[in-house]
């Protein structure tokens, strides 16, 4: 009997847990590094779902829709499960900060972006991001992906799970995050999957003990 009301909940689980889509994950609008090629502003982009997608020509800026002021996507494929990083440095710092950061992040820089601001400065005092696949102010544009944030503790990253929930600002040896070689606490690369998916995999586990017993 335990066992069959085990499976009835792992079922319940995988029915309603939606596929998931873009999701930002990571935002950093207060680097505390003293080292200038790694101090820039960025935000981490997770594709939640099954299938890659095509982000060019996608658009995103920090005021609305109607700020016209925002950054237009190069040539990029997210592809599923996987993270990117946008970063407010240039082409030549890029290397410095990918590897200030463990060297294994898939980042890109400011200046392969296009639109009438490559990199819409993140406020430490509270900003936003919205992000469009396409230019809300040339025509019609859905919202995919939005992250909304308070004042910034200096050298911190907010981090969100994989469901868009927030889980506060980062904290060395919680979620993936850790002190990265610029002084900055974060986890640019490293998600926090969404509890239902914590909880699925557990209850997987505990029903092959009941099994066994």
């Amino acid at each position: 009997m335990k066992t069959k009301i085990l499976l009835s909940a792992c079922l319940l689980l995988a029915a309603t847990s939606a596929p998931g889509a873009l999701v930002i994950t990571e935002v950093m609008a207060n680097s505390g590094s003293e080292t200038g090629a790694t101090n820039g502003d960025w935000f981490e982009l997770t594709n939640t779902g099954s299938v890659a997608i095509d982000l060019t020509g996608y658009y995103w800026d920090d005021g609305g829709s109607s700020a016209n002021d925002g950054s237009l996507f190069p040539g990029i494929v997210i592809g599923a499960g996987d993270s990117i990083v946008i970063v407010d440095e240039n082409a030549t710092n890029l290397s410095a900060w990918v590897t200030a950061w463990g060297g294994s992040v898939v980042a890109y820089s400011s200046e392969t972006f296009g639109g009438p601001n490559t990199f819409s400065g993140l406020s430490a005092n509270g900003d936003q991001i919205e992000i469009w696949d396409a230019d809300p102010n040339a025509g019609t544009a859905n919202l995919v992906a939005s992250a909304y944030f308070g004042t910034s503790t200096t050298g911190y990253s907010f981090i969100w799970d994989t469901e868009g929930n927030s889980l506060g600002i980062s904290v060395a040896g919680e979620n993936g995050a850790y002190t990265a070689a610029n002084g900055d606490v974060g986890s640019a690369g490293t998600v926090v999957p969404e509890p239902s998916i914590a909880l699925f995999g557990g209850l997987g586990l505990l029903g092959l003990f009941l099994r066994r017993r």
